[in-house]
């Protein structure tokens, strides 16, 4: 047994947590820039509770709230060039994965200067400005990981940057927040927490740890996703906490073929990234199942539904992935989803590109093999 498991992030999780980033703040310096999504924070107050925390503890802090769902480098490059004026000593990001991964990038480009294209493909791993981050979903898992997932929209096309200079230094995670999500992105989200879990249980880059801390997520989403989407409190604040650990799973080992193939779902056709990742997840253990049958035996005894027999044990993983998809109002097919069949072939074709998914699945993707997954999903076949 050989492998490397590293998470350095330091993470404070309780209901009211957030009420400590004023004390946890001053410790990089007397400024931030507080980078979040368009609505929400402002909405809920958030925004000046931050400023208010920062302020009582000697920080001053800009705030560069216009960041989008699925952020472009239009606007992280904007973000960079207000914390070059204003600068800064540290950025602050509170938001979904869409906020935590724009000041990812703005604390590169500010820290190293140049354009964001400069940073794909390349690992960076030092020399990045100090990042604190506050999820506001249950599903990105974005404060504990090294990665930075942009749109590059002139080339509609998804990219990340990563590195572990990226990984926030602590991470706040306050499940009382996720009180004021609608229940359909709870799902969503909840969604894509559980397809880091699986698609890093098939990651070539697996070990006993990220399985370990991947199997406790599934188990955890699957008790409980139901009832958070109905806004029971334990059940949110289970799902904040099975969210982080699954992206603790994909820092050690990357995403598969359910984010290589759904890319194409949110850039084309604006699909919420959860929710494409939920439309291909039952055909990722399906696709993986003969290659690590011993992970999704052990997945579905942590369930209560093995039936002792490896291949049952597979459908009934399926079966229940499905199930989970219509108790929370989740389309049960591509073809539900509004996706067009004639679109299938180009999605496949795609779908290649993100050889970085792809590459990483344990087991080797074709074009022909991607092709029949989307049909599958197209039709909903079980």
């Amino acid at each position: 047994m050989e492998f490397t498991f590293y998470s350095p992030t330091r993470i404070i999780f309780s209901s009211g947590s957030l009420d400590k980033l004023g004390v946890e703040a001053c410790k990089f310096g007397g400024k931030a820039l507080l980078v979040t999504g368009r609505t929400f924070a402002r909405k809920h107050g958030y925004t000046d509770k931050m400023l208010k925390l920062m302020k009582d503890n000697g920080v001053k802090a800009a705030v560069f709230d216009k960041v989008e769902p699925n952020p472009s480098f239009e606007t992280v490059e904007a973000g960079a060039m207000l914390a070059l004026k204003e600068k800064i000593d540290f950025v602050v990001a509170f938001g979904g994965g869409s906020a935590i991964d724009a000041a990812k990038a703005i604390a590169v480009l500010f820290s190293k200067g140049g354009r964001i294209r400069d940073y794909i493909g390349v690992s960076i791993d030092e020399d990045v400005i100090p990042i604190i981050a506050i999820p506001t979903t249950c599903g990105t898992g974005s404060e504990v990981t090294r990665y930075s997932v942009l749109t590059d929209v002139e080339n509609r096309k998804k990219v990340v940057v990563v590195g572990e200079a990226l990984l926030p230094r602590i991470a706040i995670i306050d499940p009382t927040i996720l009180q004021h999500l609608p229940p359909k992105l709870i799902a969503y989200t909840g969604f894509d927490a559980l397809s880091h879990a699986i698609e890093s249980l098939v990651s070539k880059k697996s070990n006993p740890m990220s399985d370990l801390v991947a199997l406790e997520s599934s188990r955890i989403i699957f008790e409980n996703l139901e009832k958070a989407v109905k806004k029971n409190e334990q059940a949110l604040e289970r799902l904040h906490y099975a969210s982080m650990l699954a992206g603790i799973a994909i820092n050690c080992a990357g995403t598969t073929i359910a984010h290589g193939l759904g890319y194409y779902l949110t850039v084309y056709h604006g699909l919420q990234h959860g929710l494409a990742n939920a439309l291909l997840l039952p055909y990722v253990v399906s696709f993986n199942f003969a290659v690590v049958p011993e992970k999704f035996i052990k997945l579905a005894q942590l369930l209560g539904i093995s039936t002792g027999e490896g291949e049952k044990d597979s459908r009934r993983i399926v079966e229940v992935i499905m199930e989970l998809r219509r108790r929370v109002g989740i389309p049960g097919s591509l073809a539900e989803a509004g996706i067009p069949e004639k679109e299938l072939d180009k999605m496949a074709a795609e779908a290649v590109q993100y050889e970085r998914n792809l590459r990483n699945n344990i087991r080797e993707v074709t074009l022909e093999d991607i092709k029949k997954i989307y049909l599958k999903a197209f039709k909903g076949e079980k």
